[in-house]
């Protein structure tokens, strides 16, 4: 039966997951399923005192509506309130014995009363018949059972007189109508506790699932987002080949010119500015190839051994106008040297003290940079520390995907720390970015001494 086939999916589930289900099948029927029960019960209950109070009150041969009657009914009106909006109503199954032993009060005086006649209690049986559906419990049903064939023997001795007893006391437990209501409770408390187990273990399953559906259809938008922004780079990545092309030709014809320039020059003064021009012309041969690098799995050129201070007086001298102001403080043993792509690691360089420079505020009474390098064990690490503003915990996750930035200019890409990333990776080395926002930020690299 599919609909009692929640219990055996949940037992195929791992321990931690059917243990949050039994407090979830604890929750959902101590604070909503016992209750609804109760309501409906205690509500049928209600109506079916009111329509035998009719029946007395209409009828020529009843003896009529008396005060323990209307006793009766008001304190049954009083447990239903009671448990509607008061907190009996969590206590569950409280509400079900204080119904019990009410009904079973004014039940077994009227079968006192009337020498063990059956009409007295069958409202009584009839309740204890649903018992097993308000408490869903094996072991409440067979103590409300048991209490109630004590109240009855007990009441069948005060009725009847001692010599009739055994006699009276096997009539009303042969009767057909007392035997299928005490049978029909543990019946039902058994099948209904199994079918609401079954039931809650489908809803549990959907809710799990739609979590997990959830949590996938997240993910997707994510990756959706990714492939987006990896389209955005596979086009730029077309776009730098053929600004290689197109850039290049003229850029050569403008050294070339420059060179011849400066051959012929006699003026000092116009020297430094065509050495400057040539200078400058590089780095636009550089960033363009570079872009082309970026979009390779690997460089197309042999790693070298290059001087590490060299590097960065070329990047602190392409920096030269966005650093003016600012203390940059080189802090590199002369001489040391690293196994590098040097212009893509002169360019790794470029792109963080132009972050540095950014980050920097102007109204700042000191803006430093401080360079650091340290060889440790078979690796250098690199530090670049400035003072600026910083960068919060959320966008350092963020900064070397491709096209993000925390800087909203139109002309800035965020391209530069997802290229400074791959010439890490290039390098068999690591890039980390850390900082305390409004004191200072630190870029750390990673590189292994030796070529791999």
């Amino acid at each position: 039966m599919t609909l009692l086939s929640g219990m055996d999916q949940v037992r195929q589930l791992p321990a931690h997951q059917q243990r949050r289900y039994e407090r979830f099948y604890r929750s959902q029927s101590r604070f909503r399923v016992l209750p609804l029960f109760a309501d409906v019960s205690l509500g049928i209950t209600f109506i079916g005192t009111l329509i035998f109070l009719s029946g007395l009150a209409l009828s020529p041969t009843a003896p009529g509506i008396s005060g323990t009657h209307l006793f009766y009914t008001a304190v049954l009106a009083g447990l239903i309130a009671a448990h509607r909006f008061t907190g009996l109503r969590r206590a569950s199954p409280l509400i079900v014995y204080l119904v019990f032993f009410h009904m079973a009060l004014f039940s077994y005086l009227g079968y006192i009363v009337t020498s063990a006649s059956l009409p007295p209690i069958v409202g009584l049986l009839l309740f204890i018949s649903s018992v097993g559906i308000i408490t869903l419990s094996m072991v409440h049903t067979i103590i409300i059972l048991v209490i109630n064939l004590g109240l009855l023997t007990v009441a069948t001795a005060l009725a009847v007189p001692a010599s009739d007893f055994g006699s009276a006391l096997t009539a009303i437990l042969t009767n057909w109508l007392v035997l299928m209501c005490l049978l029909i409770a543990p019946v039902s408390a058994h099948f209904f506790r199994m079918f609401l187990r079954n039931l809650l273990a489908l809803q549990f399953l959907l809710k799990d699932r739609n979590r997990k559906l959830s949590r996938t259809l997240h993910a997707l938008e994510i990756t959706e987002g990714r492939l987006a922004q990896e389209q955005k780079h596979q086009a730029l990545s077309h776009m730098a080949k053929g600004l290689l092309h197109e850039i290049m030709n003229p850029l050569n014809c403008a050294s070339q010119a420059v060179d011849y320039a400066s051959a012929i020059n006699r003026n000092s003064d116009l020297s430094e500015a065509l050495d400057d021009a040539a200078l400058h012309q590089k780095r636009i041969a550089d960033i363009v190839s570079d872009l082309i690098d970026f979009s390779r799995p690997e460089p197309d050129h042999d790693i070298e051994t290059a001087d590490l201070g060299a590097l960065f007086e070329t990047a602190l001298r392409l920096c030269k106008h966005q650093l003016r102001g600012t203390d940059v403080r080189l802090g590199i043993p002369a001489n040391m040297s690293v196994a590098c792509y040097p212009s893509a690691l002169t360019q790794v360089f470029v792109n963080l003290l132009l972050n540095s420079a950014s980050a920097l505020e102007k109204g700042r009474a000191s803006r430093r940079i401080d360079i650091t390098a340290t060889p440790k064990a078979e690796n250098l690490t690199i530090g670049i520390r400035d003072n600026g503003h910083g960068i919060a915990p959320e966008d350092i996750k963020r900064l070397t995907d491709p096209f993000y930035s925390t800087n909203r200019t139109p002309d800035n890409l965020g391209l530069g720390l997802s290229i400074c990333q791959t010439i890490m990776r290039h390098h068999n080395g690591q890039m980390e970015i850390c900082s305390e926002p409004g004191e200072w930020t630190e870029v750390i690299l990673t590189l292994p001494q030796s070529p791999h």
